[in-house]
């Protein structure tokens, strides 16, 4: 038992009296500054606990924006040292949580864990360009909010990243989002400096119109400010994916007649009707989903029948206002939108040149 005793006394001893680095305070937390201070320094203090001196080996940062200075020479026993580090905060505005890993001589093989923290107010000629929406205290990195073409019975999501430029804590919101649009804000509450992102998924199942749907709903950042549109564009198209071979051969197959109408020079003050017919050659029936003006001039579009039976036509008459154009040459779009799987989104186009 006395050998035991002395075994573990003599270890002990040894451990003690080895040289041994600790960190006073390994955690800096600037709090929120603005970026216009360019960077900011950070303090770490060491003091030798052991009886041998000691070296800082190695400072090693997760990135280029965070710099330590690592002091020459060595830590006698009872010293202190200390290694300076500088956050770059220029160009990085929002939350950061930066790790400074460090080596000393005591013990090389193990690494100790320095960290600087804090929020960067961004300066307004950073938040100009990085988010070029502005909403009140907030500001937007797009108002647009483009899911593009997608396949009906499927899902989108994209996201709209936001910043609070305020001194505030804001809780921003939505309103008079379309029920085929999931909309969410995380987190929920911005902290000054901070950001938030913005996610919206698609649910093309619920759109209720084939080819191009389009709106805007509200981005609200703070009740005491303007709200901000935000326009949703989408083009949902019919999934022709399952298809076998057999199937796309006797598919139907859309055709205008004729694909294009010029009706040359027109009157400002007059109506104008254009007629065309839409065939049907394929083995199965066409059906029309929709007929969508590409045009403000276009003022009512009307079809005989959405469904054309195979070798058959349907005809296509639509009404045009001159007087609502914004130049004095009118280039329209009729869309007809069809279960072709070659050729959904067929083209009629309207071409005249107003008089006054």
């Amino acid at each position: 038992m006395k050998n035991l005793f002395l075994t573990i006394s003599l270890s002990l001893v040894a451990f003690i009296a080895g040289a041994q680095a600790q960190w006073l305070q390994p955690v800096h937390d600037f709090g929120a500054f603005s970026e216009d201070l360019g960077s900011v320094d950070a303090t770490f203090k060491i003091v030798n606990l052991g009886n041998t001196p000691i070296r800082i080996l190695d400072a090693r940062a997760t990135c280029g924006c965070t710099r330590p200075i690592v002091p020459k020479g060595e830590i006698a026993p009872g010293d202190t040292s200390q290694i300076k580090v500088t956050y770059i905060a220029s160009g990085r505005p929002g939350r950061f949580d930066k790790k400074i890993y460090v080596k000393t001589s005591d013990n090389p093989s193990q690494q100790r864990t320095l960290t600087v923290k804090g929020t960067v107010i961004g300066s307004s000629a950073t938040l100009a360009s990085r988010y070029p929406v502005s909403a009140g205290p907030m500001r937007l990195k797009s108002s647009n909010a483009a899911f593009g073409e997608v396949t009906r019975g499927r899902l989108k999501t994209i996201f709209i990243e936001a910043y609070n430029m305020s001194a505030d804590t804001l809780q921003p919101r939505l309103e008079n989002v379309p029920d085929f649009i999931t909309a969410s804000i995380n987190p929920e509450s911005v902290a000054p400096g901070e950001q938030t992102q913005i996610t919206l998924t698609l649910q093309t199942a619920k759109v209720p119109e084939w080819g191009v749907t389009q709106g805007n709903f509200i981005f609200c950042a703070s009740d005491s400010v303007p709200p901000v549109p935000i326009d949703y564009f989408t083009i949902i198209n019919e999934d022709f994916s399952r298809l076998t071979p057999g199937e796309r051969l006797k598919a139907p197959i859309a055709e205008a007649y004729p694909t294009r109408t010029d009706l040359g020079q027109i009157s400002i003050d007059s109506n104008i009707v254009v007629e065309f017919e839409v065939k049907n050659s394929g083995q199965s029936p066409l059906m029309v989903r929709r007929l969508q003006a590409g045009d403000s001039t276009i003022i009512d579009t009307k079809i005989t029948t959405e469904k054309i039976k195979p070798g058959k036509k349907a005809k296509v008459t639509v009404t045009l206002d001159p007087k609502r154009a914004t130049t004095d040459f009118i280039s329209a779009r009729v869309l007809i939108i069809n279960n072709d799987p070659e050729n959904s989104l067929l083209i009629h186009r309207i071409t005249a040149e107003i008089t006054k």
